[in-house]
C-alpha cells in the first residue's frame, strides 16, 4: 500500500472503528424507526435533509477544502474561522430565505408540512457547516481518533433523539431534530487537545488576505459543491415533486440503508486518504496516482459482494427488516446497486481535484454529473412513466458519473506525479 504506514493504517482503523460503531447505531435503529414513523414521514425527512444537505454544502464558502493546504498551523486556521465566518452568514440568509418563501418552496417539492420546520432548517445548516469544517481541520491535524470517536457520538446522539421523540408522537419533527443533533458532535473539532480554539484567532486584514490567496475555492469550489450536490440530492427532491412524498419516503430509506457501508468505509478512506494525499502534495514522491488506483481498486473488491446480495434478495430483505410497508425501498435498492458501489469505490478520492487546485474539472464534472443524474427522471416524471423507470435511469447516469470522475481524478495525479519526478531530473 503506498499510502504511508503504519500512519495511514492506524488513523483509517481508528476512523473506520467510529463510523463502523456510530452508523451501526443508525443502521440497527431503522427497524424500529420504520415501525415508529411512515413512509410520508421518512418522505419529509429525506426532502429536509436534502434542501440542508444542498445549502449546507456551500455554507463554508469552499474553505473547508482549503484547510489541509497551507504549510503551517496559524495560516491553516485563519482559513478554518474565515470558512466559519462564511457559515454563519450563510445560516442568517438561509432564515432570511425562509421568512419569505418557505411556503411556496414547500408546495414545490412536494410536501407542504416542511413550511413548519424552515427554521429547523436554518439551524441545522449552522450545525452541518461547522461539522464540515472542524471535519476539515481534524483531518489536516490526522486527528483520526478524534474522527472515530465523533462519528460514535454523532450515530448515537442522531438515533437517541429520533426515537426518543418518536415514540413521543413528534411525528416528522423526531426525525428531524434527530438529524441536527447528530452533527453537533462534530464540536468536538473545535475544543478538543488540538482543536481549532487552541490556534489564534485571525484579524480582519488576515481574512482578507485568506479571502485574496484562496479565492479559487469560493469562486470555483462553491458552484461545483453546489452542482455536485444538487446531483445527489435534486434526483430526491424531484421524485417527491413528481410522485409524492412517500415515495420519496421510500427512496430516501433506500438511500441511507444501501449508502451505509459507503458512509461507514467510503468516509473513513476519504478522511484518510485526504489527509495523506495532502501530505504526499505537500512533500511530494510520485505517489499520489499509485495511492488512488489501490485506494478505488480494494474499495471495488469489498463493494462487489454486498452489491450482489442487493440485487439478488433486496426486496425480501427490507421486507423482513423494515416491515411490508418498505418492500418497494426493496425494490429501488436493487435497482441503484451498481450506482452505489461507484459512488463506494470513486468518493473517498473525489477530493483529489481539489487538493490539486483543479477547481475548474471539479466544476465541469460536477455539472455533468447534474444533467446525468437530474435530467432523466425530471423527463420521466414530466411523462407519467414509472417511477421504477426513474430511478434505473438515475442509477445509470450515477454510474456513468463517476467513471468519469475517477478518470478525471487519476489523470490529474499522474500529471502531478509527473510533474515532481521532472523537476527532480
Amino acid at each position: 500500500m503506498h499510502l504511508r504506514l503504519p500512519t495511514a493504517f492506524t488513523g483509517l482503523s481508528r476512523v473506520a472503528a467510529g463510523s463502523i460503531a456510530g452508523q451501526g447505531i443508525v443502521m440497527l435503529s431503522y427497524p424500529f424507526l420504520t415501525r415508529i414513523y411512515d413512509p410520508a414521514d421518512f418522505g419529509v425527512l429525506a426532502v429536509f435533509t436534502s434542501v440542508v444537505s444542498i445549502i449546507s454544502i456551500s455554507s463554508s464558502a469552499g474553505l473547508d477544502r482549503a484547510i489541509t493546504i497551507p504549510p503551517v498551523d496559524p495560516e491553516a486556521a485563519d482559513v478554518a474561522w474565515t470558512a466559519l465566518a462564511a457559515v454563519t452568514v450563510t445560516t442568517i440568509l438561509t432564515a432570511a430565505v425562509g421568512l419569505a418563501a418557505a411556503e411556496p418552496i414547500a408546495e414545490l417539492l412536494g410536501v407542504p408540512q416542511l413550511a413548519d420546520y424552515w427554521w429547523l432548517i436554518a439551524l441545522t445548516v449552522f450545525a452541518m457547516g461547522i461539522y464540515i469544517v472542524l471535519s476539515g481541520w481534524m483531518v489536516r491535524e490526522r486527528s483520526y481518533g478524534a474522527l472515530g470517536l465523533r462519528n460514535v457520538l454523532q450515530g448515537g446522539g442522531q438515533v437517541a433523539t429520533q426515537v426518543g421523540l418518536g415514540l413521543m408522537g413528534l411525528r416528522p419533527s423526531g426525525l428531524l431534530i434527530g438529524f441536527g443533533v447528530g452533527r453537533l458532535f462534530g464540536l468536538g473539532g473545535l475544543v478538543s487537545g488540538g482543536g481549532l480554539l487552541r490556534q489564534p484567532r485571525p484579524s480582519f486584514a488576515a481574512l482578507r488576505r485568506t479571502l485574496r490567496r484562496y479565492r479559487r475555492f469560493p469562486l470555483l469550489t462553491v458552484p461545483s459543491g453546489l452542482m455536485n450536490s444538487a446531483g445527489l440530492e435534486l434526483p430526491l427532491l424531484v421524485i417527491s415533486a413528481l410522485y409524492g412524498d412517500a415515495r420519496a419516503g421510500l427512496l430516501g430509506l433506500t438511500f441511507r440503508v444501501v449508502g451505509a457501508p459507503a458512509t461507514i468505509i467510503g468516509q473513513a478512506v476519504a478522511q484518510v486518504f485526504t489527509g495523506e494525499a495532502s501530505a504526499e502534495i505537500r512533500e511530494p514522491k510520485g505517489a499520489l496516482a499509485r495511492m488512488l488506483r489501490y485506494a478505488v481498486g480494494r474499495l471495488l473488491m469489498i463493494g462487489a459482494l454486498p452489491a450482489a446480495v442487493l440485487v439478488l434478495a433486496a426486496p425480501w430483505l427490507f421486507g423482513v427488516v423494515f416491515g411490508s410497508a418498505w418492500t418497494e425501498a426493496g425494490d429501488y435498492a436493487r435497482i441503484l446497486a451498481l450506482a452505489c458501489l461507484a459512488q463506494f469505490a470513486v468518493v473517498p478520492i473525489s477530493g483529489t481535484l481539489q487538493l490539486l487546485e483543479r477547481q475548474g474539472q471539479s466544476l465541469a464534472w460536477a455539472s455533468a454529473r447534474l444533467l446525468l443524474t437530474v435530467g432523466g427522471p425530471l423527463a420521466c416524471g414530466l411523462i407519467g412513466a414509472p417511477v421504477q423507470l426513474a430511478i434505473a435511469i438515475l442509477s445509470v447516469g450515477h454510474v456513468l458519473s463517476y467513471a468519469l470522475l475517477y478518470v478525471l481524478s487519476l489523470r490529474a495525479a499522474a500529471a502531478s506525479d509527473d510533474r515532481h519526478r521532472h523537476g527532480r531530473e
